[in-house]
């Protein structure tokens, strides 16, 4: 049998190390995994048009939509020498939103009528870009 010069104890605290090494390098793959799963991306769905007045046939197509997380938002207070603070703060905000699309179309076939024409924008890439906020 060999003895460590340390003793028992020093070989218990190396393994408890050795153990919460394990651990912490499991838990960030485990966070990393999830960031991964949330990440800004394109997710696919099917939707059905159908003319809002018009007795046309309903069709169902795939579209997408962007969504998942984007980091690192924050808000900072204006300095200006105008005695009015018109705009008090600068936003800089991360949304996932698309940096790709092209305009697309599908006919209705419509009873007794002239086929009608719906377009939409479909999304080609998503992206963490600015949010924009607009005040109407």
């Amino acid at each position: 049998m060999i003895k460590s010069p340390l003793g028992w104890r020093a070989c218990c605290a190396w393994t408890s190390c050795v153990a919460l090494v394990l651990l912490l390098l499991c838990g960030a793959q485990m966070v990393d995994s999830k960031r991964r799963e949330n990440r800004c991306m394109k997710h696919y769905f099917v939707h059905t048009i159908e003319h809002p007045t018009k007795n046309c046939e309903k069709k169902h197509i795939l579209l997408a939509r962007c969504k998942g997380f984007c980091s690192k938002s924050k808000t900072e207070p204006r300095v200006t020498f105008s005695p009015v603070l018109y705009r008090p703060f600068n936003y800089h905000c991360k949304c996932c939103r698309d940096s790709l699309s092209i305009m697309k179309a599908v006919s209705l076939n419509c009873e007794g009528d002239k086929p009608v024409f719906a377009t939409y924008r479909y999304i080609l890439k998503c992206k963490c870009r600015n949010c924009n906020f607009r005040r109407w």
